[in-house]
């Protein structure tokens, strides 16, 4: 048995110790113990939380044990005639890498409540995940501030990049830690050894973003022990790097809906805004701006210079334009692209200040993952030939400029490929997500005998979480009635001829040209 004055380090009960068991037949401990999540102006969510203990590189039969945290939530109910045991729990797990869910928000809860209608529900935390309860280390990446009065450029990304992650290498290696085993091989098999600890013999896959890319991971390794998924976002395996196909035609999409909304379209400039968008940035490429913005917290006067590179990095960032959701963000990115046309250059000056002088650091497991995950040298060669890189920039830098520095071991071309996919499978995607691109699920439609894509116009990147969710209830839980299907008795592309293939959201109301400039809005936030 394993000592108990770690315990301290968790917001966990002491009764852990009490709970800690071997489990027969597994090399590994595991903890688990009831638990409840409180969160403001609801009831309490009554749960198991659990650690498992596992090799830290199981490449290496030498490796020390770590920690991985989760949690179970019991069904609600169970559908007549279903044996417990037999029933396949949800397995839900988080994006990124480095994202974790909290069960502290109303839609993290709303899913929650329609995946364990009949199900259990384990939710597995990223190994390495510094956001994750339990024996995780703090592995990030130190922040790296960068001057004000240079404009970015590709170098600067380069160097800065390489810098950070190799003094967070170097720091925990130092510290013990194998780093070569907090790779996509290592966390699906986490997966793998917690339904087996608990006594399940198949598994319900659900996943947004990375989580979808998890799953098909995990699907791909371990088939013979998946039931079913429900996937959005959707990152098929030789889809880690970004296609800058796919967020060009995005973003010209959200281009011509501004541009035909008659609110908005007063405030359109000439030729339209992704010509207006195109000239700004030859603007810049010919000669950096100097622009003078008021520091938020001191009211100190500063100088930020700002070029096309720090435009290619705003631009395409869908959580850029605002607070709220990214519906919200997106409402006000042609009001940007209007004001740069007209010369105002300071809210890009403004959210180029925050980026340089960040103090956030950003979990080392992104780029530990990612790039054990790679892509094919085909893939990358098709990706670096894309024209739309002239206004885009190398949206996949942060991988190019470290894919030789992490010490993690990369799957190979064979676990990447696409293959036929046996299992039922759901797809969910929105035409306007700009970090995956609704093509990657036009794309894994066509590898699944018993698929389905729901096509959402106007939604974002992983439009189901707060946008269909709080637009169409209704839809979600025909959606999440996937989860309850039962395809012994209905086959599964009869339950799917019975869910529609487009869903739209609300028209966007985008924001007008008048009051308070972007500028204006970030320093009243900022304040």
């Amino acid at each position: 048995m394993m000592k108990c004055v770690w315990l301290k380090r968790l917001a966990l009960s002491t009764a852990l110790c009490a709970a800690l068991y071997s489990v027969p037949g597994l090399s590994h401990d595991l903890i688990l113990t009831p638990d409840q999540l409180r969160m403001d102006g609801e009831p309490a969510l009554e749960a198991e939380r659990g650690l498992i203990f596992v090799p830290e590189n199981r490449a290496d039969p030498a490796s020390r044990k770590i920690a991985v945290h989760f949690l179970r939530f019991r069904a609600l109910a169970a559908p007549a005639g279903a044996s417990e045991a037999k029933r396949a729990p949800v397995f839900l797990v988080a994006g990124g890498p480095g994202s974790d869910f909290t069960f502290t928000s109303r839609w993290e809860r709303e899913q929650l409540r329609f995946l364990r209608a009949t199900r259990d529900v384990i939710y597995v935390s990223q190994r390495g995940n510094p956001r994750a309860p339990g024996l995780v280390p703090a592995m990030t990446l130190p922040p790296a501030p960068l001057p004000l009065d240079l404009p970015g450029s590709a170098e600067q990304t380069r160097q800065s990049q390489r810098s950070t992650l190799e003094a967070a290498l170097q720091e925990w290696t130092r510290r013990g830690v194998d780093l070569r085993g907090y790779d996509i091989l290592n966390i699906v098999d986490d997966l793998h050894d917690v339904r087996a600890a608990l006594g399940y013999d198949k598994i319900v896959l659900r996943g947004c973003s990375f989580g979808s890319q998890w799953s098909l991971s995990y699907l791909k390794r371990w088939p013979q022990t998946v039931d079913r998924a429900l996937l959005s976002g959707v990152e098929p395996l030789d889809h880690t790097y970004d296609d800058p196909r796919g967020l060009w035609t995005s973003m010209v999409h959200l281009a011509q809906l501004a541009e035909a909304d008659p609110s908005f379209a007063k405030y359109v400039p000439k030729g339209g805004l992704i010509k207006s968008l195109q000239n700004v940035l030859q603007r810049l490429e010919a000669q950096p701006a100097k622009v003078e913005i008021e520091e938020p917290k001191t009211g100190r006067r500063v100088q930020v210079t700002v070029g096309a590179d720090d435009l290619r990095e705003l631009v395409r960032n869908a959580n850029g334009f605002g607070t709220g959701t990214r519906l919200d963000s997106l409402a006000n990115w042609p009001r940007f692209l209007a004001e740069l046309d007209a010369g105002d250059y300071r809210y890009l000056a403004a959210k180029t200040w925050e980026s340089r002088t960040s103090t956030e650091r950003s979990p080392l497991i992104l780029l530990l993952i990612d790039n054990s995950l790679d892509i094919t040298a085909a893939r990358d060669a098709y990706l670096r030939k894309a024209s739309e890189e002239k206004w885009l920039g190398d949206i996949n830098d942060h991988y190019h400029n470290t894919r030789d520095l992490t010490p993690t071991r990369r799957v190979g071309d064979d676990f990447r490929a696409d293959w036929s996919i046996d299992v039922p499978v759901m797809l969910l995607n929105g035409d306007l997500d700009w970090s995956t691109p609704i093509e990657n699920s036009r794309h894994l439609r066509g590898f699944l005998k018993q698929g389905h894509l729901l096509e959402i116009a106007g939604g974002t990147h992983c439009t189901e979480m707060n946008e269909v969710m709080a637009q169409q209830p209704e839809l979600m839980q025909k959606v999440y009635s996937f989860i309850d299907a039962d395809f012994t008795t209905t086959p599964a592309q009869q339950f799917f001829a019975s869910m529609p293939k487009q869903a739209s959201l609300a028209p966007m109301k985008f924001q007008a040209v008048t009051g308070p400039s972007l500028y204006e809005q970030w320093r009243g936030r900022a304040r």
